[in-house]
């Protein structure tokens, strides 16, 4: 797995087919309805309890790939070693998926000045970015915190609501198809903070989406 992180393999930027085996894609059938978690339940327990809080909420949320070790590796150098770099990596796949998502417009969940101020990048941005997704900087972070790697299960889900819609989101999101894009899609916290914010301003449908599962 290391030598997809050496200069030299990274000569076309995006991964080549040898690196690309290691990914492991996700696959609909026996997962979640609601987060693609594999499972042979329609919902996993996280989705019960998310519908609880959100009986409003049409869930529908969709990753490409598998928290396996190879990306879980993947993001300890592109996300926390700041390798800007590997924002190429996965430019096919995302431009494969967000080419079915034209009628949406696509809001990345953002990091905080504080995370923004020691990495240098917002990793959800940078995907995007890489593979030419057009996207609207409509959520904003006002809240700064630990990284929530440090952070247990319970601590995740009982975190605060850290985001809020600009001005100029409120008016957009409404009565329109957003879908909503993270990193990395673990207990839902994260998402359904966000998603909560756009739901109070009325969108026509909202979607999550993140990269891994």
């Amino acid at each position: 797995m290391k030598e997809i992180f050496l200069p030299k393999k990274i000569l076309s930027e995006q991964l080549c087919s040898r690196c690309a085996k290691k990914f492991q894609l996700l696959e609909k059938k026996e997962s979640c309805q609601g987060c693609q978690r594999q499972t042979k339940k329609a919902y996993c327990n996280d989705c019960l309890r998310w519908q609880q809080l959100y009986p409003n909420y049409d869930f529908h949320h969709e990753a490409l790939f598998s928290y396996n070790q190879a990306m879980q590796e993947w993001f300890e150098e592109y996300k926390f070693k700041g390798n800007y770099q590997l924002r190429y990596s996965f430019v096919s796949f995302l431009q494969s998926y967000f080419k079915q998502k034209k009628e949406f417009i696509v809001i990345p969940l953002p990091i905080s000045k504080e995370r923004m101020n020691v990495r240098g990048f917002n990793q959800v941005e940078g995907l995007l970015g890489a593979a030419g997704i057009t996207y609207q900087p409509y959520l904003v972070r006002f809240a700064d915190g630990v990284s929530q790697v440090t952070k247990t299960r319970n601590e995740r889900l009982q975190l605060t609501q850290p985001f809020e819609l600009t001005k100029e989101g409120q008016k957009a999101v409404s009565n329109q198809n957003i879908l909503l894009v993270d990193d990395i899609y673990t207990t839902g916290r994260t998402i359904f903070h966000g998603a909560q914010v756009i739901l109070e301003n009325h969108p026509a449908k909202l979607y999550t989406f993140s990269l891994a599962r």
